[in-house]
């Protein structure tokens, strides 16, 4: 009896006080199976992602891709085409970012009813395939048969037709003004999310003190939605600056260049065949949003204690 009660106290022995041997092993498949599990994903994302990225940097710092970004820069459109897409993504961003946010508040308020039926119908601009959007909105925006123009006619508010798709000055704020009307049904549910997730007592202190609607909304809901905020435009930025379907099917970069943006570049080399141009091209969106990649790494960093 004594022996048995001995060698159960050995180390090793199951029933002893030492380490398990089954359990250690047990332990070490554990510490094998999450990087087991997502190996394949991994290596999916490597294969889509990573080497067409090398591909890109190979081709642009190639010989003939540093002479097709020289003869960029001394393009003479070269200033006009980094202009086009500064100004789109702006006010792609923000346009997006103040529909999203007012249709979001809205639907919270109080005396909205059917919430479910407005932020369904709202979704539509979100899901409507980017072809059919674009070819309706251009019919829409044309000059002698449009909509617009007829019902900013009847209203009194012009008197001769705008030229919303020839006209250097107005085209690419209108061709913006549809990429907000795609996108802002993404930043309407991502903040509606956020307003659901703050507390009720936030509000009731805040009205307690006599703070009214502007000051809940300075004061209580955007530091509440803070970091909401800034991965939404995040993610509306690269989406802005990968935008290619709105502009090539209603203007094609044109007139005049006054909508050629980056990714328009790019199809416009590859469609004549100048490929060390596609890679310069590439390059220069390559590492604009690899900039806002690391951004976005840098914000999402725990802080330090």
């Amino acid at each position: 009896m004594s022996t048995h009660s001995e060698a159960q106290k050995r180390p090793g022995h199951p029933g002893g006080g030492g380490p398990d041997p089954r359990r250690a092993r047990r332990a070490r498949r554990g510490t094998w199976t999450g990087p087991a599990l997502t190996a394949p994903a991994v290596l999916v994302m490597v294969a889509l992602a990573g080497l067409p990225m090398l591909a890109v940097l190979a081709g642009g710092l190639s010989s003939s891709g540093w002479d097709a970004l020289r003869d960029l820069a001394a393009a003479p459109d070269f200033g006009q085409m980094l202009r086009n897409t500064v100004v789109w993504v702006v006010l792609s961003v923000a346009g997006a970012l103040v529909v999203g946010y007012a249709a979001a508040l809205l639907l919270a308020h109080r005396s909205v009813r059917l919430t479910g039926l407005w932020r369904s119908l709202l979704l539509i601009p979100y899901i409507t395939p980017a072809v059919v959007s674009a070819t309706i909105w251009k019919w829409y925006l044309s000059r002698d048969f449009g909509l617009l123009n007829e019902a900013l006619r009847r209203t009194g508010a012009i008197g001769s037709p705008i030229d919303w798709l020839s006209d250097t000055r107005v085209v690419l704020p209108a061709l913006a003004a549809i990429q907000v009307w795609a996108t802002f049904p993404f930043v309407m549910l991502f903040v509606s999310a956020g307003l659901q997730a703050i507390p009720a007592e936030r509000y009731e202190a805040a009205r307690i003190f006599g703070a009214g609607p502007l000051a809940l909304l300075r004061y209580v809901v955007l530091p509440a939605l803070r970091g909401v905020t800034f991965l939404v435009v995040l993610i509306i930025t690269v989406w802005a600056l990968n935008s290619f379907v709105i502009i090539w099917v209603i203007t094609r970069g044109g007139p005049a260049g006054a909508t050629t943006i980056l990714p328009v570049k790019i199809y416009q080399a590859f469609k004549s065949g100048n490929y060390a141009m596609v890679y310069a091209v590439a390059v220069i969106q390559l590492v604009v949003s690899m900039a806002l990649v690391g951004l976005y790494a840098r914000r999402s960093r725990p802080e330090e204690a």
